[in-house]
């Protein structure tokens, strides 16, 4: 027997809920497994005959996942997760269901690519859940977290030629909420359960540096709008803007760029 296909194959069954019922109830028949190839129909021909030995680590994966599931929130979006928790949400309950939306994928050390992916199926998925508008609201503000984790795996700012001028770092996103998520922010013993007002607010998030974790800053909406913009050297700047320009590039979220030039 090929390994690399005993391994694909077995990587196959511990995805499968149905062909692991179908082993596990001892119905499986090789013929009605169009989706497998002649070898892999042998290698899930040997499981079957010794299942109970095998149901014992699919289960085990399973139960890997489940834990897993909620590792991810806790390292990317733990605001969601303990807002989850505070609702009385059954966790493992919730995890099946991603899991088995995404049929029981094993994200191995990818965490924030696993919290990327339960936080957009938390948002997307109304169907079997229907979130208040606030925590919905919170969840795609952890979301600005997560892409700003992934994005460092791209490395974070280097210099280019360009005009001189305020650039971003690359360390900081900018959120715009609909609802006041700084009551949140402020006191955690409040998540997910007194829901906070209305309210438009620009929520910064920022990485220090490199080893620390990430912040929260409430800025005001010229603020904002300074980091969605910010200004090159040549264009005048209004003297109340210095004060906000200062406490964007004291939150690593811009920088100061002098001219460069490209070396031919």
């Amino acid at each position: 027997m090929d390994a690399k296909i005993a391994w694909h194959t077995w990587r196959k069954i511990l995805r499968d809920e149905g062909l692991q019922q179908q082993l596990v109830d001892r119905q499986w028949q090789p013929q009605i497994c169009d989706a497998f190839t002649p070898e892999e129909q042998a290698v899930i021909a040997d499981y079957a005959e010794n299942i109970d030995r095998a149901r014992w680590f699919i289960e085990n994966y399973q139960f890997r996942l489940v834990n897993s599931f909620i590792n991810a929130l806790e390292n990317g979006a733990p605001l969601t997760l303990r807002a989850l928790l505070n609702r009385g949400v059954g966790m493992p309950q919730l995890s099946r269901e991603f899991l088995q939306a995404h049929q029981w994928y094993d994200y191995g050390p990818r965490v924030y690519t696993y919290c990327r992916d339960i936080l957009n199926w938390l948002t997307a998925d109304g169907k079997n859940h229907v979130w208040p508008a606030p925590l919905v609201d919170l969840m795609e503000l952890e979301s600005q977290v997560v892409s700003l984790y992934l994005s460092l795996q791209q490395g974070v700012f280097s210099e280019v030629a360009g005009t001189a001028g305020y650039t971003h770092t690359g360390m900081a996103r900018l959120y715009c909420s609909q609802f006041r998520l700084s009551q949140w922010l402020r006191d955690k013993k409040t998540l997910g359960q007194a829901m906070p007002p209305p309210g438009e607010e620009h929520l910064l998030v920022t990485l220090p540096d490199l080893n620390s974790r990430h912040k929260y800053l409430l800025l005001p909406p010229r603020c904002a709008a300074l980091f969605n913009q910010p200004p090159v050297a040549e264009a005048p700047l209004d003297e109340s803007d210095r004060p906000f320009l200062a406490r964007l590039v004291a939150a690593n979220a811009l920088m100061w760029r002098e001219v460069t030039h490209e070396v031919r």
